[in-house]
């Protein structure tokens, strides 16, 4: 989940000069402190320490010294004169506008600055590897329309590929450290969410750029207190924008390649007696690279924070997303030969890639209300009640990559399952409709002791799924077609899912500058599956299914020097089997996944540079693995079965080097390595390195500019297949080589413009710069047998060519 930095800290300074002591107070905290050196000068600190706050901790060092400090809404603090940094906003932001830019004085301010540029930043107060993507990179680097899977593509051991353009329709890889979607944890503002059969997320359907604040990765289980259905894969955790303190109204859009059109409206109350409020409104059409794969979507985000009293406090928010698209299924590579690269659907109705046949269409929400306060002196409480929404509805052929006309016909039974007509000429098709509605509840206490902090909570949530289909024949308007069994449902499935995780932890500071997390972890899933038509065997199934298990878990943060922490973790983790389980075979063959995360790491942060380094060895039991099977009367359809173990280890390297006159350097560097064990198989989808490397500048009141490269090591599409006999066989197949990819930002901050416009930023982003249509995935196979492919030719996906796209966002008042 994504983590603030902490209120409180401990710390351990010296008495010595101020500005290092704000240097190392800001590094050890993860807050920005900031300041002009010239008005610090040769002033003195006294020494500090204990637990304490970061805003009465600078209180202490500023004691006596005549300076002033104001916190920012980002969280960072300003230094200065009384006179410069008064409270309001605007003299604030001239305040701001005083520190250094010149090189001359390499401060905390300059790394600060260059962290909110960079594509991410490591705080030193981690216990597992944690990349943060700021407000100010999302703001430069991403379009506003752009889905969550752009906005994470350059942190370590991540990989995300859109086929269809950057942020436009949904991304078809999302991977971190080789574990895809479904096998990681996914939140919004701390909450986790996922659809019901696998735990994946649709990402065209979730929440755009332009509605969050802040992205967390985190690598790794967390502790007992983090909250999540996969954790074991690591938690990638998106923030809400946070309400403006003044009123304004900031219009934004977007031009640009594939004719994408996208415009949007974010209306902030300022503070009101109803609390802080912002309204964000959205609306994106575009064609899409590949062809024939439009899409139209609108995005609405509310949210108000309301100050009960001095330690109270209230968020309301929601969000409601739509879109509709065609649907495409990746091309072989005679299609791409013969059709061009960015082949996607095409537009002849007599064959099944006739992209009139695959229209989608999807539906989200996501409200919750969070109470947070604190009970007495020593004791918190937070609580967030939640519900959110999901639904795909769509129509397809029966396989939209297809066009050969020989794989049409339909055939037609009767109630008693018996051949009354077949059109061989006829597109065979489906129409489906998948929904789930979740509720839950997130509770949490944080008891301070003298001795450490105590976190005890519980995560509940219910969700209540229903997934169907049926057989169509769209040559006739899409009327229903019986199969053998009479009917023409190939599944009809309604399950529901309870969920339940408390957790106790202790965060222990035994030693100077030492926290110690010890903490257990109880998971509680029980899956309640009702189906009158089951997917794989056409008949009724009716079961119940609970997995459980105890998740210990201890992690170590030790401040070995002001500037230089390192890290360790060990926990359990645990995945209960996903929906397909129950669609094609016995459940009881197929049991939950277990593993055991160790990990070790490292961050330095100094006046220039900062970097981060850690090493992970992950130890799965009952591995679960996609693999292919023929289903009679479906086709090719994908199934899970056990496949032992698996062991999945790596490094990682992340940092920055503050060049100075705004400018930075940033990298990072992921060897990724998964097998299964006894084997020599490499877990599919699973790059053996990504990296990301690139150049950044800001002047906040003038240009801007970034370009930052992607490297995606080569990687298998498959890697276990199912014999005549039902057998798992562990096999390697389509190998897909390396690419590289970069992405090229660029813009103007025009501030204070004048008249009723105050900031104006015109910019621009073009993506994949270097124009590369490399084969970048494997995308499953055609239903169909075709020469040479018994189990059908196999598909694939390529990169999205070069996109160019012009962005304008202007603030009034």
């Amino acid at each position: 989940m994504a983590h603030a930095a902490p209120d409180v800290v401990t710390v351990h300074l010296k008495a010595q000069p101020l500005s290092q002591s704000l240097e190392d107070l800001s590094r050890i905290s993860g807050h920005d402190i900031l300041f002009a050196p010239g008005d610090i000068g040769n002033r003195t600190a006294p020494a500090i320490d204990g637990r304490i706050s970061v805003q009465d901790a600078v209180g202490r060092l500023l004691a006596g010294t005549g300076l002033r400090l104001v916190t920012q809404a980002d969280g960072s603090v300003l230094i200065g004169q009384p006179h410069a940094v008064a409270a309001d906003g605007a003299a604030a932001r001239k305040a701001r506008s005083t520190d250094r830019w010149d090189g001359k004085a390499e401060t905390i301010t300059v790394i600060g600055r260059a962290e909110r540029l960079a594509p991410s930043t490591v705080p030193l107060w981690i216990t597992q590897p944690t990349s943060i993507i700021q407000s100010k990179f999302i703001a430069n680097n991403i379009i506003p329309l752009a889905s969550v899977d752009d906005i994470i593509k350059f942190q370590p051991s991540v990989w995300t590929q859109n086929p269809n353009g950057p942020g436009i329709g949904k991304a078809e890889t999302m991977s971190l450290r080789g574990f895809q979607d479904g096998q990681y944890n996914m939140t919004f503002d701390g909450i986790p969410f996922g659809d019901a059969s696998d735990l994946h997320h649709t990402t065209s359907s979730l929440f755009i750029s332009h509605f969050l604040g802040q992205a967390e990765v985190d690598r790794g289980p967390g502790t007992a207190s983090t909250i999540g259905n996969a954790t074991f894969g690591g938690t990638i955790g998106f923030t809400s924008r946070t309400p403006a303190d003044h009123f304004g109204v900031t219009p934004y859009g977007t031009y640009g390649s594939f004719n994408t059109r996208a415009g949007g409206v974010e209306v902030d109350s300022g503070k009101t007696g109803l609390g802080k409020m912002v309204l964000d409104l959205q609306h994106e059409e575009t064609d899409g690279y590949l062809t024939r794969s439009a899409e139209r979507r609108s995005n609405i985000l509310f949210k108000d924070v309301v100050r009960l009293g001095d330690e109270t406090t209230l968020t309301i928010a929601t969000t409601y997303n739509k879109e509709w698209q065609y649907t495409t299924q990746g091309a072989t590579l005679d299609e791409y030969a013969r059709y061009g690269n960015n082949y996607g659907l095409c537009d002849n109705a007599k064959l099944q890639c006739f992209y009139g046949y695959n229209p989608s269409a999807y539906q989200s929400d996501f409200s919750y209300i969070n109470l947070k306060t604190k009970l007495t002196p020593w004791l918190d409480f937070e609580n967030r009640l939640y519900m959110n929404g999901f639904e795909h509805s769509y129509t397809e052929s029966t396989d939209a990559s297809q066009d050969d006309p020989s794989a049409n016909g339909v055939t037609f039974y009767n109630a008693a399952g018996k051949k009354v007509a077949t059109y061989k000429n006829d597109i065979p098709g489906k129409y489906a409709d998948a929904a789930f509605r979740s509720y839950g509840d997130t509770l949490g206490f944080k008891a301070r002791t003298p001795v450490g902090d105590v976190l005890a909570g519980v995560w509940a949530d219910v969700q209540d799924d229903r997934r169907y289909t049926y057989a169509l024949d769209l040559s006739q308007g899409g009327v229903a077609v019986p199969g053998k069994t009479g009917s023409a449902y190939s599944y009809d499935i309604h399950d529901l899912n309870t969920t339940l995780q408390p957790y106790l932890e202790f965060d222990w500071h035994p030693l100077r500058g030492m926290t110690v997390k010890p903490g257990i972890k109880y998971s509680y899933f029980h899956r309640d599956y009702d189906a009158p038509i089951n997917k794989g065997t056409k008949t009724p199934l009716n079961d119940r299914q609970t997995f459980t298990s105890w998740q210990p878990s201890i992690a170590l943060n030790q401040i070995i020097l002001p500037g230089w922490s390192a890290y360790a973790q060990v926990a359990r983790g645990f995945l209960a089997p996903p929906l397909s389980v129950f669609q094609v075979q016995s459940v009881g063959s197929v049991k939950p996944e277990a593993t055991w995360n160790y990990q070790v790491g490292t961050v330095v942060q100094k006046k220039k540079w900062t970097l981060s380094a850690d090493a992970y060895y992950i130890d799965f039991s009952n591995y679960i693995a996609s693999a292919q099977i023929n289903v009679p009367g479906i086709g090719t359809e994908s199934t899970y079965v056990n496949s032992g173990g698996a062991v999945y280890k790596g490094l990682e390297v992340e940092g920055q080097y503050a060049l100075g006159l705004g400018l930075s350097l940033y990298g990072n560097y992921s060897v990724n390595d998964a097998e299964y064990k006894g084997t020599h198989t490499r877990v599919a989808e699973t790059p053996n390195a990504l990296a990301s490397f690139g150049l950044l500048y800001e002047n906040p009141k003038g240009p801007y500019f970034s370009i930052i490269g992607k490297y995606v090591g080569n990687h298998w599409g498959l890697d276990s297949t199912t014999d005549e006999a039902g057998k798992t066989v562990f096999a390697n197949q389509y190998r897909i080589h390396s690419v590289v990819t970069a992405d090229l930002a660029l813009g103007w901050h025009f501030r204070n413009v004048g008249g009723v416009l105050r900031d104006l930023t015109p910019s621009l982003k073009i993506a994949n710069l270097f124009d590369s249509h490399a084969i970048s995935d494997f995308a499953g196979n055609q239903s169909a047998a075709s020469a040479g492919y018994p189990d059908g030719a196999p598909l694939y996906w390529r990169l999205s060519g070069r996109s160019v796209f012009f962005n304008l966002t202007m603030t009034v008042p």
